[in-house]
């Protein structure tokens, strides 16, 4: 059984698990709508039937009325786990059709396209289709964001990260847990930051922290004053004013506290079921092993200051009703403990909320890649990225991640460390193109810190830069030409900057006539030549290939096609040497566009 195979099984094999558990809890839940319903009708029936009773009427109520709370909190922490089960099945269903190339279901990253990019419009990172869309599998819109920057731009430690992949690919039950607690947001849940609390200042005075204490000891003398008969109900009245005075002092700045802890609410409780999960589970990893030691050992860590902050958006909660937001503040000084009690949360964990933030963002960034590496095992290794740019270029068994293992066909490329340039020739649709963006691909794969398809990868740590599309721009007024000229000049002002940088290019200067296309790329060629550069170059011009009899450091490689009589076939494999065959009045011939 292939890899892919395996990882659809164990995909079958959860949902056959979850379908049980989906059908215990939606039995549950219809249990707990009956019970929810008796214990309610109760209070009224008991109210009617015990009247006579005063006292133990009242108690009888009250013991009613506690017990049907704590039923409606039964059946929602149902509910919660009921639709933490239908996350999970979503997430497998969603694998099984990615197995089968669909990856519809999951988001595509197109509002991060930018013909600007120094790599990722041309090797289709995102968009309908792309490698993202393939590739990601995160549930909140900043762990997306956290993904893209990884992607876009490297990561520091990608040995480091690589390890932590590696062990997470073999948690795969655990990483889905994790996921599923995340997307049990609504969207726009998924895009709120709880770092927000720091940007708003909540102002606590000094007559506050007194007032506290103060204001209820006066709340239940006078309520026990007026129990008692010894004031009357206008003087009640006129102290509950006089309580309530400086409590609406403060109303403005508890409302705003009031509405952001009631934004970030859900998401702390996604984080705080994320974090209890991970609690729970032993990593090996030295990255996995440093979140778990700020996440829970710190002295300021994240499960003591996330709990406490669930409590303060409960507390805040409880005057959503303005009557019980009365009741609390006339006995309790409700709002000025909260705000007193968010200061003292702000002073001991501000500081360190962004770092939580980021490694819970992350892990969905580290899991999309678990992932990744789960359902292509035996395709992937972790990369070497060496830190001299004139190191050897080793791939083995390169491929392109999204194309069907079915249909796949791997190459071998090198480049020794004397040897800065490969001009690949060949035919139309001899794989020219989907090979260089093999290449590109995985390099961006490989400074993100994951894994890449190929059984051995060796390359410098250089910067991705390519030229491979470009379009013309009318309200810019910039011809395709020179729209071409910009991303050349874009390219030679990095290595002027002293990057370290690796160049794909694809037919340069298509803008202009032969002649002039094929001195101009040869020239270019050789000024990155000269710059030392690195890079590879796919071209028809078979002139361009002559640069090898030049320049010891330039080197052909080459795409082949065969025809025979009327049928034409492509093996996609890389040679070294000078393409012989093109196919271009074959195919125009084929396609009836020109005459036998």
């Amino acid at each position: 059984m292939t890899k892919e195979n395996y990882s659809t099984a164990f995909y079958k094999k959860r949902l056959e698990i979850l379908a049980l558990e989906l059908k215990k809890y939606s039995q549950r839940a219809k249990i707990w709508v009956f019970v929810r319903l008796i214990s309610f009708l109760s209070i009224g029936i008991l109210a009617y039937l015990t009247y006579p009773y005063g006292g133990f009427s009242a108690l009888g109520i009250i013991a009613t009325v506690v017990l049907f709370l704590v039923f409606v909190r039964k059946s929602a922490e149902n509910t919660d786990q009921l639709n933490y089960v239908k996350a999970l099945i979503r997430i497998n269903e969603d694998e099984i059709k990615a197995s089968q190339h669909d990856f519809s279901n999951f988001d595509d990253g197109k509002e991060y396209i930018n013909p600007n990019h120094s790599f990722s419009y041309d090797m289709d990172i995102f968009g309908k289709g792309s490698f993202f869309q393939f590739f990601n599998r995160t549930v909140t819109k900043k762990g997306e964001e956290t993904l893209v920057e990884r992607l876009l731009n490297g990561t520091n430690a990608p040995l480091k990260s690589a390890e932590a992949i590696d062990e997470l690919s073999s948690k795969n039950e655990w990483y889905q847990n994790y996921l599923a607690h995340g997307s049990s947001l609504e969207k726009e849940a998924t895009e709120v930051s709880i770092t927000t609390l720091n940007t708003e200042e909540y102002p606590v005075q000094s007559w506050m922290n007194s007032m506290r204490f103060i204001l209820p000891i006066i709340a239940f003398g006078i309520s026990i004053a007026y129990y008692f008969d010894f004031i009357n109900g206008i003087q009640f009245t006129l102290g509950l004013v006089l309580v309530l005075l400086p409590i609406r002092q403060a109303l403005k700045t508890s409302n705003r506290l009031h509405k952001s802890l009631s934004k970030v609410g859900k998401r702390i409780e996604a984080m705080r079921n994320q974090l209890s999960i991970m609690e729970k589970e032993d990593f090996t990893s030295e990255l996995l092993s440093e979140y778990y030691t700020i996440l829970f050992q710190e002295e300021k860590n994240a499960k003591q200051g996330l709990t406490e902050l669930s409590k303060l958006v409960k507390e805040a909660e409880f005057r959503d009703n303005i009557l019980v937001a009365i009741v609390l503040n006339f006995f309790f000084a409700w709002d000025l403990r909260l705000l007193i009690k968010m200061k003292k949360w702000k002073n001991n964990y501000s500081a360190h909320v962004q770092k939580w933030e980021d490694i819970v963002y992350e892990m969905e960034s580290l899991i999309s890649g678990a992932n990744f590496r789960f359902n292509f095992k035996e395709n992937t290794t972790v990369p070497q990225l060496t830190e001299s740019s004139n190191g050897e270029i080793k791939l083995i068994n390169l491929g392109h991640p999204i194309i069907p293992l079915k249909k796949l066909v791997s190459n071998d490329f090198n480049l020794a460390p004397t040897e800065q340039f490969a001009i690949v020739t060949g035919p139309n649709m001899a794989g020219k193109s989907t090979f260089l963006r093999s290449i590109g691909v995985n390099l961006m794969l490989a400074r993100a810190g994951f894994h890449v398809m190929a059984s051995e990868f060796i390359f410098p740590d250089m910067k991705l830069y390519s030229s491979m599309r470009t379009s013309d721009d009318l309200k810019d007024e910039t011809s395709y030409f020179h729209a071409e000229l910009l991303r050349l000049r874009f390219i030679v002002d990095a290595i002027e900057r002293g990057e370290q940088v690796f160049i794909i290019l694809d037919e340069i200067l298509k803008g202009t006539n032969s002649k002039d296309k094929e001195e101009g790329s040869a020239k270019f060629l050789q000024k990155l030549n000269q710059l030392q550069a690195r890079g590879i170059i796919a071209t028809h011009d078979l002139s361009l290939t002559q640069l090898a009899n030049v320049y010891s450091s330039v080197v052909n490689k080459y795409f082949d096609t065969e025809i025979n009589g009327d049928d034409i076939s492509f093996d996609y494999c890389i040679r070294n040497g000078v393409a012989k065959n093109m196919n271009a009045s074959f195919l125009l011939r084929k396609m009836g566009l020109i005459d036998s």
